[in-house]
């Protein structure tokens, strides 16, 4: 669906063709990201969302990126499987990936992404981020987080973990972030920077609405 905030991307959908692309079973991703096959049937098929936690442990099993599977926007390595780019670095063996990302900034350093073209997800625990970044970055995504009232990024006490780093901008509202056993209280025009394979969650505990500017960068893996 388009509108003029952008386009409601079927994340569930692009999870199932990537993991049918990669010949995996529902039940053999469901056991390697930690759900029931039950609940990963209820993801793809659009009846529940994942938490951010799920979100990311699925993108890491299929060996692809969050923000490609919100997008959709996968293209296969010389091995025939779905690569993505987003804050997942792809695997050490995939170089060719780095390479041809690189080769596409180079061929078009300009990119526009229009609002109503920009791909948005909603995640539970009342957390949606906007994709605003595309293809002319390589090994860096830009999103727009949104944390309503009450919002939990895992949701619950849990903290989630995966690879690169984090820049972050509070533009508006207030918001938490917890990184291992620092906690932090961000307001407007305030940023943290941390390592991602450091446990973290992001809460607001507040009654306004958060908005948060999140670049990933990826972490290269070894040549």
């Amino acid at each position: 669906m388009t509108s003029a905030n952008g386009v409601v991307a079927d994340l569930g959908h692009t999870i199932r063709v990537v993991r049918e692309g990669q010949n995996v079973s529902l039940r053999e991703l469901a056991r390697r990201a930690g759900i029931s096959a039950s609940a990963l049937s209820q993801i793809e098929t659009g009846k529940t969302r994942p938490t951010v936690k799920t979100a990311y442990e699925i993108a890491r099993q299929l060996g692809v990126r969050l923000t490609d599977l919100s997008s959709g926007a996968t293209s296969p390595d010389r091995t025939g499987l779905p690569v993505a780019a987003g804050p997942f670095p792809p695997p050490a063996d995939q170089g060719d990936v780095v390479r041809n990302g690189l080769v596409a900034h180079l061929r078009q350093p300009v990119e526009l992404i229009r609002r109503e073209a920009q791909q948005v997800v909603d995640l539970q625990g009342g957390e949606r981020f906007r994709v605003l970044s595309g293809h002319a970055l390589p090994g860096t995504n830009c999103l727009l987080l949104t944390y309503e009232p009450g919002a939990a990024s895992p949701p619950g006490e849990e903290f989630v973990r995966h690879a690169g780093h984090e820049f972050n901008y509070l533009a508006a509202g207030r918001l938490v972030i917890e990184v291992g056993t620092e906690r932090f209280e961000l307001k407007p025009g305030d940023t943290l920077t941390f390592p991602a394979t450091t446990p973290h969650r992001l809460s607001n505990p507040w009654a306004e609405t958060a908005e948060l500017l999140c670049v990933f960068v990826s972490t290269p893996g070894p040549p």
